[in-house]
């Protein structure tokens, strides 16, 4: 998760639990990432254009972003526990491609979403033969 024209690029990343997360600083001027989530707890000091810093994320849930220096930066970090994990595209759509047939969860997360956790979570239940389903959702 990069930090150019001093925003985090991507805005927003989605890692399996136990992944380690690179932050390279592309920009000019020097980065102090943290983080005081639950799920995250960190600060990594001052760095320059051209140096990574990495970090660890053992826990499952969302990680908020900031930079002590640049207090507009914002980035968020979704950590999960389940291969069915995606970002959706510009238009709200997400392919979760090979999910096996029988119930589940579909949760939904969006840190502006008006919701416990920012989070909303629908049961739903994929049966055998069908090619691809469409869930459509209705966010507050």
């Amino acid at each position: 998760m990069a930090q150019k024209n001093e925003q985090f690029t991507p805005g927003t990343l989605i890692v399996a639990k136990g992944s380690t997360v690179a932050f390279p600083n592309l920009d000019r001027v020097r980065h102090s990432i943290y983080s005081f989530s639950k799920t995250a707890r960190f600060e990594i000091d001052l760095y320059g254009r051209d140096q990574s810093r990495s970090q660890q994320f053992p826990i499952v849930g969302s990680v908020k972003l900031g930079c002590n220096i640049h207090d507009d930066m914002r980035g968020y970090i979704r950590v999960t526990d389940t291969p069915f994990a995606a970002k959706t595209d510009h238009n709200g759509y997400v392919d979760l491609a090979g999910m096996p047939t029988g119930g589940g969860q579909l949760t939904i997360w969006h840190p502006r979403l008006r919701a416990p956790a920012n989070e909303l979570t629908q049961a739903l239940v994929l049966r055998t033969g069908s090619q691809s389903r469409k869930v459509k959702v209705r966010l507050r």
